[in-house]
Order: C-alpha cells, then sequence, then structure tokens
C-alpha cells in the first residue's frame, strides 16, 4: 500500500464516524420532539437547532421530515429487533419479550402515540411510512407464527392451532389495546395485555399452564 495513501484512509474514516454521530444526533433530538410535541407540529428548524446543526446540515442526512421520521421509527425499532431473534424459543418466551416492549412503551406514551397514529395515517395509499409499516407488521406476523410452530413442534401447545392465524390476532390484540389506552388511559395497559397472553397460553397449552409454565 502506498503510504500516502494512509492519511486519507484515516481521514475518510474519521469523517464517516463523525457523520454517523451527527445523524445519531439528529435522530435522537426528532424522537424526543416528536414525543414531546407531535411529528406535524415540530418543524425541521427545531429538530435541527435542537440537534446542534443547521437546517441545512440536517437536510444534508435527511431529505425532509418523513424521511426524519422513518429514520425514528426504525432506530427504535433496532432496540426492541433483538429480544425475537430467536423464535425457535417458542411462543411463551415470545409472549414474554412482548410483555416488556409493552411495559416500555406504556413508560413513554408519547413515543408509542408516534407509532400508533402513524402506523393509522400509513393505511392511507402513497403515505411515505406504508412500506415500512407493510413490512414491520409483515415480520411480527412471521415472528408469532415461528413461534407457535415451534411451541406445537415441542408439543407445549395443541397441533390444532392455526399458526398464521394466531399470529396475525396477536399483533390485533396488542395494537387494539395500545389504541384504546392512547384514546382513554384508565386501565392498566401491561396488566391487560398479561392477563391476556396468560389466558390465551392456559387455553392452548396441552398442561394448561400460562405465561409462567409448570415446574
Amino acid at each position: 500500500m502506498d503510504p500516502g495513501s494512509r492519511p486519507r484512509t484515516r481521514r475518510r474514516s474519521g469523517s464517516y464516524q463523525a457523520a454517523d454521530a451527527r445523524r445519531a444526533a439528529i435522530v435522537e433530538a426528532a424522537t424526543r420532539l416528536f414525543t414531546e410535541h407531535g411529528f406535524h407540529e415540530t418543524s425541521i428548524a427545531r429538530v435541527a437547532a435542537e440537534a446542534g446543526t443547521s437546517q441545512t446540515g440536517l437536510l444534508h442526512h435527511f431529505n425532509g421530515k418523513d424521511t426524519l421520521l422513518l429514520a425514528v421509527l426504525r432506530s427504535k425499532d433496532v432496540s426492541w429487533a433483538s429480544r425475537f431473534s430467536d423464535v425457535n424459543q417458542g411462543l411463551r418466551v415470545l409472549l414474554g419479550h412482548v410483555l416488556e416492549v409493552i411495559d416500555e412503551e406504556a413508560a413513554a406514551s408519547g413515543l408509542t402515540r408516534l407509532f400508533v397514529t402513524t402506523a393509522a395515517a400509513a393505511a392511507t395509499p402513497g403515505h411515505p411510512a406504508a412500506e415500512y409499516f407493510d413490512q414491520r407488521y409483515r415480520t411480527m406476523r412471521e415472528n408469532n407464527a415461528a413461534a407457535i410452530r415451534a411451541s406445537i413442534a415441542d408439543g407445549a401447545i395443541r397441533a390444532d392451532i392455526d399458526p398464521v392465524a394466531l399470529g396475525r390476532a396477536l399483533v390485533a390484540v396488542t395494537d387494539g389495546l395500545k389504541m384504546q389506552w392512547l384514546l382513554a388511559p384508565d386501565f392498566d395497559l401491561p396488566g391487560q395485555c398479561r392477563s391476556h397472553f396468560d389466558d390465551l397460553l392456559r387455553g392452548i397449552s396441552l398442561d394448561g399452564s400460562g405465561l409462567e409454565g409448570r415446574g
């Protein structure tokens, strides 16, 4: 290697790291502002100021507010995704991880509201987040179905259960409860989900056990 190329490589590496750090700061600022004040009420200029950059600098990394919103949604998904990486552990383990996420969502109602309202808006044809939510829901359904199949294969739940149908229903229940809770938070969202999952498992498990299983 030509020794003269090494400083340029280091500078390029450093510039990439600086760009990554700047993007992360912008996403963090946008997450905070969208959560606290709402997506439509937050301007690009305000996000840029919060992130310590100019509006031009922000638009260098994100070509608009819709793109920035997708980055905010994806960044939160990344923090949750690792919990669902091994669906072969079965339905009981997967539901335990779902409850962990719901606990976090209940503690951060502003961010949860952002997800729920954006998901509803994404049903409009041509919405910029439509593809993102289509893929997100598909992944959730597939993870659920795979975990159910693993539990059937292990002899933990009944073989007559339809993994695809139940996987879809689980998504519907959790999202439906979140919507009701956001509209009228007069019930314990994590507790309601836990109760539903426990009743579900007691009804479909071969030994009649719920979320905690049997010793």
